[in-house]
């Protein structure tokens, strides 16, 4: 599969459902469990969150099941919370800050700590939870053997590692005076098969099959290194008959560095711009790409948050119907977001 992501595509409207089946979400309110962020983590039977070093869990319909916070300088603490891992299977909690991975059980308890090569400190991209033995992580500074690395849940010892292909380093971010503007890349992405790398100095995105194998899934083009300014592929995801992708140029553009949301039909391989609408909200427009499935580490589901503020505002202009009216008519004004939880077709 080919992509061009220099060149400007028709847009095509289709409707959200034709490729997801949907599934509303609230999270009820609750004094001893309030945040001001979107969840993190989605499972099969959980949803976390973390606000101001408190970790939150809640059930899939909404209920608050438990929360710990260990904000501290001690042992066994953390000084902030820069991401979160969770096995479901032995009920960790993997929380990442500097050179360390701390790892808790759902209810706060310490199990133990996981130290990061000391040069490490935060150059590492991603973190995904690999197996029940392993992470895999990625860098662009070398530390590890090779970019795409495998350390053990124990101890943060080198398992194994892959060997993908890498070209000369490029900058996907803008200094622009004193502000430098950048956008999430999505390095890690799983896929059906296993998942999807990305390495942004060259033009290939590799899938590592379930079974250890990589193999070539996409060429972007034209070629990255001969690029400007610079225009990145952030990897796709797959729903219905299409491949979902976003592009990402890096140039500062109105205070960011502007996106493009692209589809292609896998029938004919015709590209198309994004326009994603669903029927119980007029007027409004998602796109899917690998953020939708960043916090759910599943390919078949993804996660978009709907603010209750402007869902509120929707209503009174009667563009919502269906179940998301349903949601939004019996919602506190004080309430939490909904989510739309996306069941890939």
């Amino acid at each position: 599969m080919q992509l061009d992501v220099s060149v400007s595509y028709p847009e095509k409207e289709i409707a959200l459902e034709e490729v997801a089946d949907i599934e509303y979400l609230q999270l009820k309110l609750d004094d001893n469990f309030l945040f001001a962020s979107d969840p993190h983590i989605v499972t099969s039977q959980k949803i976390i969150i973390s606000h101001d070093g408190d970790v939150l869990f809640f059930s899939r319909n909404g209920d608050p099941l438990s929360k710990f916070n260990r904000k501290g300088i001690g042992p066994g603490e953390y000084t902030f919370i820069r991401e979160l891992l969770y096995d479901e299977q032995s009920d960790e909690i993997f929380i990442k800050f500097f050179k360390t991975i701390m790892v808790y059980s759902s209810s706060g308890e310490f199990k133990r700590a996981i130290p990061l090569l000391d040069t490490m400190e935060d150059y590492y991209s991603q973190i995904v939870n690999y197996d029940s033995e392993m992470l895999l992580l990625h860098n662009d500074y070398n530390i590890y053997p090779n970019p795409f690395t495998f350390i053990s849940k124990k101890d943060g010892s080198v398992v194994d590692s892959i060997m993908t292909p890498k070209g000369k380093d490029i900058n996907l971010f803008v200094l622009d005076e004193e502000f430098l503007f950048f956008s999430p890349t999505y390095r890690i992405v799983k896929h059906r098969n296993g998942y999807l790398l990305t390495d942004y100095t060259i033009d290939t995105v590799y899938l590592f099959t379930h079974d250890k194998q990589l193999m070539p899934m996409l060429e972007r083009k034209p070629k990255i290194q001969l690029m400007d300014p610079i225009i990145y592929l952030n990897s796709f995801i797959e729903a219905g008959n299409y491949d979902f992708f976003s592009a990402v140029t890096v140039r500062a553009e109105n205070g960011s560095l502007p996106k493009k949301y692209l589809m292609r039909e896998k029938k004919t391989g015709s590209v198309f711009r994004q326009k994603i609408t669903f029927n119980d909200y007029q007027g409004k427009t998602v796109y899917l790409s690998p953020a939708t499935i960043a916090n759910t580490h599943d390919s078949k589901l993804g996660l978009i948050v709907l603010d209750l503020y402007e869902l509120f505002e929707a209503n009174k202009e009667n563009r919502l119907k269906g179940k998301l009216k349903d949601f939004v008519d019996n919602s506190d004004e004080e309430g939490n977001s909904i989510f739309l939880l996306l069941h890939f077709k």
